[in-house]
């Protein structure tokens, strides 16, 4: 473990913890998408069947998105993520010998425990390394990091890892060796910051009875939970469904899945600029509304435009909406009633509400493909647009601290 006091060390553990996001939250989930046609024509799924399997990875955030974040506000960044890699590992790796719906639906769930987690324990990396300014800059530089992730799976997945690895199992078990490396990294170089390092943190272990608590007691939690649960499940369900949709209507498969790797190369280059917006103009409330707004409209869109606008609405769309999954972490972090301190307790809390979106929209939305194909899309861009109204029960807190921890 790297002991000695190095400022550099900060950026370390912030590329530490976006490989992580890239690679279990991004790459190793992401890659499913577009490899489910192969894994219904040799499984014999039906598309419903596609949605279910998709909907366990957040099925298993609903049980575990607010104990994970517990976790790591009791035992700190370190030992979670070490675990929580290690295990995204073999549960990952695990996918790729599924011979049936049932055993890779609860394989898929197992490892939604692992991926599901990852957002409640990883952006408390950032509040407990940076502080004041950073903060939005450091979630951004994650959600980067995870678009990276996503972009290379959903572009070589199906097209050369698969066929390079002899099939998808393949790319199970590829993806699966990563996420073990990265637990060993964490093991072996990650520390916890201690007082020089970030004047502002809390060295208490928090009970977990005394965390959640506190943190039920903070009406934002639960209104960025069901602002999350409506937008976080419509864009589950149109991720999942957007690559068989265009495959069924005609697109090539290289066609299908670069749309996807668009979309996230522009949740990519718009995280940064919306964050940095959101700084500008003193106000997370109003990137998020754009955001939340984009995603609904994008959606209603889809089912009725020619090729040229599919690529437009994906592009423009997805850009911005990029800022909302770091921008609905910082106004937790910043709110001067959870910080550091409460900060994966308050983020599981939301995620967990989050998941129960995310489970319910995939497979709901799909079953809906047999009667029209672009049903689905109407139907997630009614969930998306039920995000609006409560955004304005949200109120931005002051930060924390308006100071820089360099």
């Amino acid at each position: 473990m790297i002991k000695k006091f190095n400022p550099r060390y900060k950026w370390y553990i912030l590329t530490l913890a976006g490989l992580t996001y890239a690679i279990i939250a991004g790459a190793s989930r992401m890659c499913m998408p577009v490899l489910f046609k192969q894994i219904a024509d040799e499984l014999k799924l039906s598309v419903t069947a596609v949605g279910t399997v998709w909907g366990m990875d957040p099925l298993a955030g609903v049980f575990i998105g607010l104990p994970s974040g517990m976790l790591a506000d009791r035992f700190g960044i370190k030992r979670s993520l070490t675990i929580l890699c290690i295990l995204a590992g073999v549960f990952g790796a695990l996918r790729g010998v599924s011979d049936n719906f049932f055993s890779l639906a609860f394989i898929m769930f197992l490892f939604g425990l692992m991926a599901a987690a990852a957002p409640s324990i990883v952006p408390k990396a950032t509040a407990v390394w940076f502080g004041g300014k950073r903060l939005a800059l450091a979630n951004g530089i994650l959600i980067v990091a995870w678009s990276l992730g996503s972009m290379v799976a959903t572009q070589f997945s199906a097209t050369v890892f698969s066929p390079s690895l002899g099939s998808w199992r393949g790319v199970m078990f590829l993806f699966g060796g990563i996420s073990i490396a990265l637990g060993l990294l964490w093991f072996f170089t990650g520390r916890e910051p201690d007082k020089t390092e970030n004047p502002e943190l809390s060295t208490d272990k928090i009970p977990f009875r005394q965390a959640l608590s506190h943190i039920s007691r903070i009406k934002e939690v639960w209104i960025i939970g069901l602002v999350t649960f409506f937008n976080w499940g419509a864009s589950m369900g149109f991720m999942g469904y957007l690559p068989l949709y265009l495959r069924n209507i005609g697109w090539s498969p290289a066609s299908a899945d670069s749309v996807i790797t668009v979309s996230s190369a522009m949740m990519l280059l718009g995280s940064i600029p919306m964050v940095l917006l959101s700084d500008r103009l003193k106000s997370r409330w109003g990137v998020l509304m754009v955001s939340v707004t984009a995603l609904a409209v994008s959606l209603v869109l889809l089912p009725y435009v020619n090729t040229l606008g599919v690529w437009l609405v994906i592009i423009i769309g997805n850009f911005l909406r990029s800022g909302s999954s770091s921008l609905f972490n910082v106004m937790l972090l910043e709110n001067k009633n959870i910080g550091s301190t409460y900060g994966g307790t308050a983020i599981g809390l939301a995620s967990t509400i989050s998941m129960v979106g995310a489970f319910v929209a995939p497979p709901l939305g799909n079953s809906l493909a047999d009667m029209n194909k672009g049903w689905p899309f109407l139907l997630w861009a009614g969930l998306a647009s039920l995000s609006i109204p409560l955004m304005f029960f949200i109120r931005e807190k002051p930060a924390l601290s308006t100071s820089s921890s360099v």
